[in-house]
């Protein structure tokens, strides 16, 4: 009998993970776990994405928040919200379903728009050049004040997801301390995670995901053999930033406000860690890793009180960078393929 040890090994580093929730959390354990759970479903959906870049076309994207806020931005916008200094509500927008395609399909093509000129480059210059445009992207909504909202951000937009709550969801959480928004997006999340895995299964397994993997191992071979490698990078970064702007909406929603500082550079690291700490190239990886990832994350506070007495916000979040610098670090010396990776995924042609 084949025995699958590192599936089982990830699924009990994840089992453990969620039981230190409750054994270091003696009060409030649930609702720690539910805000947890969600924004792992939601980080998780976007390392899927990142995943489609890197783990199966070798594409070094370090402008993955851009595709999430294009998304965001352009989702929000289309339904009924308040944005900017005067934060008047406008009741005029499309059905929330019509705006999320519509967002969704921003962010892919702003995939292409982005790979256009730059899916040419090789490497170190393609990771240059996707910062410069994430960090364009959000000077340009911050800017865009009248449009965007600005600094100011936008509100009041939650209504249109929560209008489609179950009320089964209410029912159930009434004796417990959750938020039922709060549970009806990660819900959301985690069934959306199930849909696209099942979907990236499917393509994983065809012809176009194997003529993928083939970029990634030798794009001249690819060349070689009559395929245009180019369009097929193109295609990857289209459909893992339509993930993105997928899992930029939910996250949107999951803070009930979207602002300018949502979608900086720290965002796209934290799902770079995700990614590595769950297997490059692994369709359940970033999911099992969301989860790990997302457990160091929350319980922050507690390693900031023992190096600090009366931990600022501050101080907290330098030890939420170092905690995840750390886990870059120790995960590139004595784990470099993640969890359920594989080593042969990170070795990339980048010259």
């Amino acid at each position: 009998m084949n025995i699958n040890y590192k599936f089982i090994t990830t699924l009990v580093l994840t089992v453990f993970s969620i039981y230190l929730v409750f054994a270091l959390n003696t009060e409030g354990s649930e609702r720690i776990l539910l805000n947890l759970l969600t924004f792992a479903g939601i980080y998780g959906l976007s390392a899927i994405g990142l995943n489609v870049h890197f783990g199966w076309t070798g594409l070094l994207n370090f402008g993955h928040a851009s595709f999430m806020g294009v998304g965001a931005y352009v989702t929000i916008l289309l339904i009924p919200h308040a944005a900017g200094r005067e934060g008047e509500f406008s009741t005029n927008g499309l059905p929330l379903i019509i705006a999320l395609i519509v967002g969704v399909i921003a962010a892919a093509l702003f995939g292409l728009l982005l790979g256009l000129p730059a899916i040419r480059l090789r490497g170190d210059y393609l990771a240059i050049v996707t910062i410069a445009a994430a960090e364009i992207f959000r000077l340009l909504v911050r800017d865009l004040e009248s449009i965007t909202g600005g600094v100011y951000g936008i509100i009041s937009f939650s209504d249109s997801l929560q209008n489609y709550r179950p009320d089964f969801i209410d029912n159930l959480l009434t004796n417990f301390e959750f938020s039922p928004a709060q549970a009806w997006v990660g819900t959301l999340a985690w069934i959306l995670i199930f849909v696209v895995l099942l979907l990236l299964k499917r393509l994983n397994n065809s012809p176009w995901g194997r003529a993928l993997r083939a970029v990634r191992e030798d794009e001249d071979a690819v060349r070689a053999m009559g395929k245009n490698a180019v369009w097929l990078k193109l295609q990857s970064f289209m459909l893992g930033a339509g993930i993105a702007g997928l899992s930029g909406v939910l996250l949107a929603f999951n803070y009930g406000s979207l602002q300018t500082t949502t979608f900086v550079p720290l965002l796209t690291f934290y799902v770079w860690a995700i990614m590595i700490l769950g297997g490059v190239g692994s369709l359940m990886g970033p999911v099992f890793g969301s989860i790990i990832f997302w457990v160091i994350i929350s319980e922050t506070d507690r390693f900031a009180v023992l190096l600090f007495e009366n931990a600022n916000g501050q101080q907290i979040a330098g030890v939420r960078f170092v905690l995840v610098g750390l886990l870059i670090m120790f995960l590139m010396i004595f784990r470099p393929s993640g969890l359920l990776g594989k080593k042969e995924e990170l070795l990339l042609n980048v010259k």
